[in-house]
C-alpha cells in the first residue's frame, strides 16, 4: 500500500478556493492511489486517482520524444462535454489531478496547478509498496 505522512489537503483547498470551476481536486501516485484530495467522497477520489495516473502514463511517451528536454510530464489535459481535466507532476511519482467544469481560465488553472505543485515540492513522494523494488 502507498503510505504518506504528509497532509497536503490545504494545498488543494487553496487551489480549489481560488477557482471557482473546480469540483476537485487530488494527489495521486503514479500506480493510480490517492494520496490526498478535495471535494471529493473516497470513492471519487480512488477512481479519479487512477484516471490521473492512466493519463500521466499515457502522456509520459510524448514528454519522451524531445530529447533534449528533460522529458517529464508537465501539463496533461481533456476537455470533454461540460468539463476539464488536468494533470501535472508533482513529486516523485506523484501527480496533481484537477476535475474542472467548463468555462474556466484553462491558462489560469495550468499556472496554479503548477504553482501549486511547486510548492507542495519536497513534501510530496511516494514509498514503494512492500515487495517491490525501489
Amino acid at each position: 500500500m502507498t503510505q504518506h505522512q504528509t497532509d497536503l489537503s490545504w494545498a488543494l483547498r487553496e487551489l480549489a478556493e481560488s477557482i471557482q470551476e473546480i469540483r476537485f481536486a487530488l494527489v495521486a501516485s503514479s500506480d493510480g492511489k490517492a494520496i490526498t484530495s478535495y471535494g471529493a467522497d473516497p470513492d471519487d477520489a480512488d477512481r479519479f486517482a487512477a484516471i490521473v495516473a492512466g493519463l500521466q502514463s499515457l502522456a509520459q511517451p510524448v514528454a519522451e520524444q524531445f530529447p533534449k528536454e528533460n522529458g517529464q510530464l508537465r501539463l496533461a489535459g481533456i476537455e470533454v462535454d461540460g468539463g476539464h481535466l488536468f494533470v501535472v507532476r508533482a513529486g516523485t511519482e506523484t501527480y496533481l489531478g484537477v476535475l474542472a467544469r467548463s468555462g474556466l481560465d484553462q491558462g489560469l488553472l495550468g499556472h496554479q496547478m503548477r504553482d501549486c505543485a511547486r510548492r507542495m515540492g519536497d513534501l510530496l513522494g511516494t514509498v514503494p509498496r512492500q515487495g517491490q523494488p525501489g
